[in-house]
């Protein structure tokens, strides 16, 4: 089964390691296939390279989620316009934006949407 995820949480909003957990389970079942990881308004902050860094237990959300990128290959996608108003940012001014984690457009959502059999929003 194809899976998109929307996540709208902020970093330090509970939801937002709600989402990383289910992520997570999604990935290592063998019927489960991301179809798209979306992270949208308050959510792109978990992309941000300047992110609070801790360790073991006091590790933050943004923290885990780049970890988790990093080590599973998934692909995650940070809308753009959210992450411009935010400040992150991959471009000639400046890279704010975690390795893994890739820049696109909401029409990328909108595919996931009309593609993906299972829609699944934390936020």
């Amino acid at each position: 089964m194809q899976f998109a995820l929307l996540v709208n949480a902020a970093a330090d909003s509970p939801a937002a390691l709600t989402a990383l957990h289910t992520a997570k389970a999604l990935h290592t079942h063998p019927d489960h296939h991301f179809y798209r990881l979306f992270l949208y308004a308050d959510a792109v902050h978990l992309a941000n390279c300047h992110a609070w860094r801790g360790d073991g237990d006091n590790a933050n959300a943004a923290q885990q989620w780049q970890q988790w990128i990093k080590e599973s290959g998934v692909s995650a996608e940070v809308c753009v316009g959210a992450a411009q108003r935010r400040g992150i940012v991959s471009d000639e001014h400046g890279q704010t934006l975690a390795d893994g984690f890739v820049l696109v457009g909401l029409g990328q959502w909108a595919d996931a949407m009309i593609n993906a059999e299972r829609v699944l929003q934390f936020g």
